[in-house]
């Protein structure tokens, strides 16, 4: 069959977010195990479009596709039920099937939508061949498919879910030759073609405002090192990648598994960077030494307040001088820090968030995040915000890191707002940030320099 994956843009306005532009590698996994099946597979990736309905009308005449899959987050959902009626229109007949993280936590209220035939919920690779295979036969039995909700004879049928995958080393190379490359990029990138990479799954803490686990469970699970350099093997010598994000929600849990995959990266020599994601109590000097001989250039942790009462309250389960220890040896290593931190936590009052700030500006990061807390379905955080009225308008249906749609706060929404603008604003206009750049500014800094300066301009 011929088989179109689509990722929605950033929003049926068509505001595409500059600077940001990351594979959907969800989309690029399932591709992968359709195009092991032998079918006919396209990727369009909205988000990289600068006509994007535009360019998906022309591609649905010219390829005219029996399936499509549309992979979205809670902050895609407004505008993949969009693109669902979209193709629907174009071509009443084709098959919409629906998956990822939003799927996965409110699989009722997509299939609500008649626009969507099904919808996969969890891990999808092994659900949606299987859909895939029963579509193409005669009866089109879904009753036995676990993990897939869909409709049959106008009832909504759900099946048992399915268990997740014991290991990640059977699945192949995401699906990176269907994807337009050279779009990719981020804010902070300075080498290209970059792409991000995604290792594990799961993740073990208790953080109130991560849905992850909804999607993947608790138990991590990672690729061992030798299958993870085989990839980057690939992607070196097919895409001639020069720079890799590592977008799992923490690289650092597995400390033998990391210690192993900076041996190997050392002995490859691939004369490649990369970038991470990881908690700061999971950092220490020997791993930070390895990390930056094996090419890390920047790790990001979720630092989330410099307040420990907010911290509790988040349930981050590390304490403010674990993170003032964890950059310390991070930056001693000569790679460079983002720190993430969300304003709006329940209980926050405005002299938590100085504090935060100021803690923050003491840790002195190359780069800092600053976002609104956001309830993401499937997160303990969303209930709590239901069962509390902390949703602005009683909308809970909205989803947007730097829109303020939630507020468990004691400080009004007004105040609450300025503080996120003033906060980005106040860390990257002072003297002393700004000279710290200027002494190590090459080109690719130079070009993150102006565009994060037109986005504090424009967010200001």
């Amino acid at each position: 069959m011929k088989i179109l994956f689509i990722h929605p843009p950033s929003n049926v306005n068509l505001k595409i977010q500059k600077g940001l532009k990351y594979p959907p590698l969800g989309i690029a996994f399932i591709s992968a195990v359709s195009l092991e099946e032998g079918h006919n597979v396209r990727v369009f990736d909205a988000n990289v479009e600068k006509n994007p309905f535009q360019s998906l009308r022309m591609l649905m005449r010219d390829f005219q596709p029996d399936v499509i899959g549309i992979s979205f987050t809670s902050i895609l959902s407004d505008s993949a039920h969009y693109t669902a009626g979209f193709v629907k229109a174009i071509s009443p007949g084709v098959a919409v099937i629906a998956g990822g993280y939003h799927p996965t936590a409110q699989p009722l209220d997509v299939i609500k939508d008649d626009n969507f035939d099904a919808v996969v919920v969890g891990e999808g690779e092994i659900t949606f061949i299987e859909w895939l295979r029963a579509y193409g036969s005669k009866d089109k039995d879904y009753s036995l498919i676990k993990g897939l909700v869909f409709r049959r004879n106008g009832r909504i049928m759900v099946n048992p879910a399915r268990k997740l995958m014991p290991t990640l080393d059977t699945l192949p190379l995401p699906a990176y030759g269907l994807l337009p490359i050279s779009r990719y990029s981020s804010m902070v990138s300075t080498h290209a073609p970059y792409v991000t990479f995604i290792r594990s799954r799961g993740c073990p803490f208790n953080c109130i405002f991560c849905g992850v686990q909804k999607m993947f469970g608790k138990t991590y699970r990672v690729q061992s090192p030798q299958k993870t350099v085989l990839e980057i093997e690939r992607l070196v010598g097919e895409f001639k990648i020069k720079e890799i994000l590592f977008k799992d929600s923490d690289f650092l849990i597995d400390r033998n598994n990391v210690i192993e995959l900076c041996r190997l990266l050392n002995e490859k020599d691939f004369n490649l960077i990369w970038s991470c994601n990881g908690r700061v109590d999971m950092i220490d000097e020997r791993i930070a030494l390895l990390m930056k001989q094996a090419g890390c250039r920047m790790i990001t942790f979720g630092l989330e307040s410099g307040n420990q009462e907010t911290l509790n309250n988040l349930k981050k389960d590390f304490t403010l001088e674990q993170a003032a220890k964890a950059i310390q040896i991070t930056k001693k290593a000569g790679i460079q820090v983002t720190l993430n931190i969300i304003f709006g936590s329940p209980n926050e009052t405005k002299e938590a968030a100085r504090e935060t700030l100021e803690f923050v500006k003491r840790l002195d990061p190359d780069y800092l995040n600053c976002a609104y807390l956001t309830a993401f379905p499937g997160s303990f955080l969303y209930d709590e915000a239901l069962n509390n009225g902390w949703f602005i308008d009683g909308k809970p249906d909205s989803f947007a890191y730097e829109q303020l749609r939630l507020n468990a706060t004691k400080m009004p929404v007004k105040e609450l707002s300025a503080l996120v603008k003033n906060a980005t604003r106040s860390f990257y206009l002072r003297p002393a940030y700004i000279a710290k750049r200027l002494r190590r500014l090459n080109y690719a800094e130079l070009k993150n320099d102006f565009k994060g300066l037109w986005a504090i301009i424009r967010n200001y």
